[in-house]
């Protein structure tokens, strides 16, 4: 028999193409549905409580979980609140050794499963989905009124599974600076030896940068587009210098190049499919519960000890589950806004904030919610005479369905623009001299949205797809603005009151202002000369700085990387919330491990420093109870990286 391909049976290639615009329309374009039981799967429940997630495709378990009643019936060594990035590393970490019973709690759902989380091009399908916390600021005062969203992930993996996937750490500098404002121990040698363990570098670079065998892919984008090349050459011709590793803490910040992200074979990675792999959690002392939101820290005693967590099921029932004995801890990784709310709506705050809703304050902690930091962004956009752009390349006639070949190419081989997250090119520069570290980030992107809010046009791009054109993305990383957050109500099911206060510092609005006069300088360079059209944002009548100011405050949006609320210190500092090694202030057996912990925000996307906090923490705690599992030391170590922590010299670590 001859053998004949599908390019020589041209009913079979069209037939192919239909399913894959039929499964592109199913799992890509349609918005996140998430029922109590995925479309896909089938519940299955033991006597003793485990729930079994089964595909029906595939008929292999997807994830155990345990049903609340039964955790509400059992104690656990340490019960960890939130499943984000933060929850996720520990889970994994603390049960290594077999010895301790963990429970984690996440008010979110499992999106493993789910196309707009696994396919990087997805995340314009993200933004107020289900799996999306949908917070707003308070109206904001330098913004002339206006509420600004903030997106921040409720699902597995937290806000991992919905951001953009740039692999930033900041310079040494922005570690320096933690240790100068009271967080000892957690400056650049200790960070860049726990961003290394996370680390597994598929890319190269300079290995006493980078970590091979981590838990955490980082990776090229598996595609560039024509636009993205030319921005580099835009660059170059303004007289840049090209950056091979944002990095790499040997070579200044600045300069122009490829960002790296946080994705394998072209999906996206998240925190929980990276740490908590299906090995992870089919560990017997490892249980988790979804859509569990946590409503209270149980606290007892006079000298205020955390004993456990009440939280909401799924079914609406308030449950209690207990820590074990004098040692259990409760660990919050519920994030910038969470776990702040946490702790005041357990009495855990400043006092006469406390009062205001009729908690009465257990703990007096006047920088619970205060310090909140975020990168303030705005965007120039322009039309372009030629179909270059990422969406020219995606999609079909303009429209929001992908082509075929792009949905196989990521299918059979991680490659194509469905392996983009829009901004995977840019540059970091200072907007003036003078300035230690650059405090504007370039985040080009390949295409133009029909919003100059950047969040809002991810959104639009969702909606209808994104336009053809280009746009630069003027990213403050190293704002100095600082807001806090407080309850509206002592009612756990209500949001917080979060006030952002961007632009509060006058610095913030110079060095956005300057950005966006470069940004238009990179754009006009001879590289784009042949394709730019006009300017669409802020659009050509807007030069002034009034105008421009005017353009900042309508359009200011959020880069997503809040941090701070629970600022790390020393104990002796006031406005601190956790001491250096990540325990609350006035409260035992109580931690918080996430991104609300920062002293101050990093110069880089603030995913890969949480990691980091969480990578260090988890063997802060592990230390503490002596669990010396020295699993990836150097042959014949014998203190390794856990003995480091008590100043011993030990052998490197293999990992």
């Amino acid at each position: 028999m001859v053998r004949t391909s599908s390019s020589e049976r041209p009913h079979l290639r069209v037939l192919l193409q239909l399913a894959l615009l039929v499964s592109a329309a199913a799992f890509m374009i349609a918005p996140p549905r998430l029922s109590s039981i995925s479309s896909d799967a089938r519940l299955l429940q033991s006597s003793n409580g485990v729930r079994r997630a089964t595909s029906l495709r595939t008929h292999l378990p997807s994830i155990l979980m345990k049903a609340p009643a039964a955790v509400a019936a059992d104690t656990y060594d340490y019960i960890i609140v939130g499943g984000g990035i933060g929850g996720c590393v520990l889970a994994n970490r603390l049960t290594e050794s077999g010895r301790y019973k963990v429970l984690l709690l996440e008010a979110g759902k499992n999106s493993e499963r789910n196309m707009a989380v696994n396919i990087p091009a997805g995340v314009i399908k993200l933004f107020k989905s289900a799996l999306d916390w949908k917070f707003e600021s308070a109206p904001e005062q330098k913004l002339d009124g206006k509420e600004v969203y903030l997106v921040r992930g409720k699902a597995m993996g937290g806000s991992s599974a919905v951001n953009v996937m740039l692999v930033h750490r900041g310079s040494a500098s922005d570690y320096e600076r933690w240790e100068q404002e009271g967080a000892k121990g957690w400056g650049p040698e200790e960070a860049l030896r726990y961003f290394k363990k996370a680390e597994d570098n598929v890319v190269g670079g300079e290995g006493k940068w980078h970590g091979e065998g981590g838990m955490y892919p980082v990776d090229d984008v598996k595609y560039q587009n024509p636009l993205s090349r030319r921005f580099l050459g835009a660059c170059e011709q303004f007289g840049w210098k090209r950056n091979e590793d944002f990095n790499d803490w040997s070579r200044p910040q600045e300069g122009f190049g490829r960002f790296k992200v946080a994705q394998k074979n072209g999906k996206r990675v998240t925190a929980a499919s990276g740490y908590l792999t299906k090995a992870v959690r089919r560990r017997p002392n490892l249980d988790i519960v979804t859509e569990a939101l946590a409503t209270k820290v149980l606290l007892e005693g006079e000298k205020i000890k955390a004993v456990g967590v009440e939280f909401l099921g799924k079914d609406g029932v308030l449950y209690q589950v207990k820590t074990k004995g004098e040692g259990g801890e409760v660990l919050l990784a519920g994030g910038v806004i969470n776990s702040p709310q946490l702790l005041m709506l357990s009495g855990i705050g400043p006092k006469e904030d406390l009062k205001v809703v009729g908690i009465h304050a257990k703990v007096d902690r006047p920088g619970v919610g205060a310090n909140l930091q975020d990168h303030p962004a705005v965007v120039v956009a322009h039309d372009i005479t030629q179909p270059l752009s990422i969406s020219d390349d995606l999609f079909l006639l303009k429209s929001k369905t992908p082509k075929p070949q792009h949905v196989l190419q990521w299918a059979l081989r991680g490659t194509g623009p469905l392996t983009s997250p829009g901004c995977d090119h840019g540059a970091f520069l200072k907007t003036q001299s003078g300035l230690k570290e650059p405090d504007v980030q370039f985040r080009f992107v390949a295409a133009r949205g029909a919003d100059p809010d950047g969040v809002r046009s991810y959104m639009a791009a969702g909606a209808s797809g994104p336009q053809s054109g280009l746009s630069i993305q003027v990213v403050n990383v190293r704002a100095q603005s600082k807001g806090r957050l407080s309850l509206a109500s002592k009612d756990p099911l209500k949001k917080p009151r979060i006030e952002a206060r961007y632009l509060s510092a006058p610095e913030d609005l110079e060095s956005l202002r300057n950005g966006m006069k470069l940004a238009r300088q990179v754009i006009k360079q001879a590289a784009f000369a042949d394709v730019l059209g006009p300017e669409v944002f802020p659009g050509a009548e807007v030069q002034s700085d009034a105008d421009l100011d005017a353009y900042i405050r309508e359009t200011l949006h959020t880069a997503n990387a809040l941090v701070g609320t629970c600022k790390m210190g020393s104990r002796e500092d006031q406005n601190a919330v956790v001491d250096t090694d990540c325990r609350v202030i006035g409260a035992m057996n109580l931690r918080v491990v996430d991104a609300s912990v920062m002293p101050s925000i990093p110069g880089g996307q603030t995913g890969s420093t949480t990691t980091m906090i969480a990578e260090r923490a988890a063997d802060l705690i592990r230390a503490t109870v002596g669990d010396l599992v020295e699993q990836g030391v150097a042959e014949g170590g014998k203190k390794g990286w856990l003995g480091s922590l008590f100043g011993g010299k030990g052998d490197e670590a293999v990992a």
